[in-house]
């Protein structure tokens, strides 16, 4: 009885998937042929992205992929690339969101995740006033040196040691510590301490479990069993970064009640825009937002500046060039961010 009823079940979800290819490849363009049930997914391999440019070299520019019950298509070239990111950004501007960001706090709130409407434009506004505009940019430009020279202090002190610096670690530190005093006034991690490799190892776990295989992605229909524990894992991870909100916008709203000296940050531009729209952008918001900044401005930015300095090693005439452009800037700090466009 067992044995017919697993044949049937298995029966009907062939028929529904051959059903499901028939409807909607009607209007797709064309791609690799699936296997049943799974589709393209055994055709990707560990390196997403080369399987990805091979399988472009076959079926062109644009092509449709199955993964499991994730139809997705697939744009290879860069005039495809702007019709998709511009000329019909808005149509394709939906996104599926990953098992692991669920387990997020008010992860429905997350402006990386959210659809085009009154919210996402809202949040959009937000960031444009407090945290993106000019104005901003250059009241932070002092955190920004500072940040910077404690980086070159620290770095010169190693080395008169004899010791060696760990780029990751230093860059990771440094984007760390420039996010958390533009956010918080405070820093949330030091060059002495340990203190920091909780937020340290937080954030790397959800970037990795955002970015790593996970099964239930492909079949939605089983992201409530969390077969691979993707939501259990970044749990932890995420509320280590919400305590750390939490803590500082629960710190900042006692001072302010007590009628305490400003510090003008960003948490400070956030706060005030919510009491001004508190129908529209309360606490929850400001939280996610928070974590978001955190996760997007760190792990990102650190990847960057490690595969930016390992290019300059392996290219030595860049180097040469690049130490070229900086002596001809010398004139202003160059943390200043309008010199950095005479940067070629």
């Amino acid at each position: 009885m067992d044995v017919f009823l697993l044949i049937s079940l298995l029966s009907i979800m062939l028929i529904f998937f051959h059903v499901g290819v028939l409807c909607h490849r009607k209007h797709l363009p064309p791609g690799p042929r699936g296997l049943p049930i799974f589709g393209n997914l055994f055709d990707i391999g560990p390196k997403p992205h080369e399987s990805l440019a091979n399988l472009a070299k076959v079926y062109g520019p644009i092509m449709t992929i199955k993964q499991g019950n994730v139809t997705s298509v697939v744009i290879s070239s860069p005039e495809m690339a702007r019709q998709v990111l511009q000329k019909q950004d808005e149509a394709f501007s939906g996104r599926v969101v990953p098992n692991a960001i669920t387990e997020l706090e008010h992860s429905s709130h997350a402006v990386a995740w959210l659809p085009i409407g009154e919210e996402w434009r809202l949040i959009r506004r937000v960031l444009g006033s407090c945290l993106t505009n000019s104005k901003t940019l250059d009241m932070l430009r002092g955190i920004r040196h500072d940040v910077v020279q404690e980086m070159v202090h620290h770095v010169r002190e190693v080395c008169t040691e004899g010791g060696s610096v760990g780029i990751n670690k230093i860059a990771f530190t440094t984007i760390m510590n420039m996010m958390s005093r533009t956010c918080f006034s405070a820093n949330v991690d030091e060059y002495e301490l340990q203190n920091g490799n909780g937020f340290r190892n937080a954030v790397t776990s959800i970037m990795k479990l955002t970015a790593e295989f996970d099964i239930a992605d492909y079949f939605p229909c089983i992201k409530c069993m969390d077969p691979q524990r993707v939501r259990q894992k970044a749990k932890g991870a995420y509320g280590c970064l919400e305590q750390l909100c939490d803590y500082f916008i629960d710190k900042r709203l006692k001072q302010r009640s007590s009628s305490l000296t400003r510090h003008g940050d960003i948490l400070d531009s956030f706060l005030d825009f919510s009491i001004e729209n508190q129908s529209d952008f309360n606490l929850k918001h400001i939280q996610v937002l928070l974590v978001e900044l955190f996760l997007a401005g760190t792990d990102t930015s650190t990847i960057t500046t490690e595969w930016a300095l390992a290019e300059l090693i392996s290219h030595p005439h860049m180097m040469l060039k690049l130490r070229d452009e900086i002596s001809e800037t010398k004139a202003e700090p160059l943390v200043a961010v309008p010199k950095m466009q005479d940067l070629d």
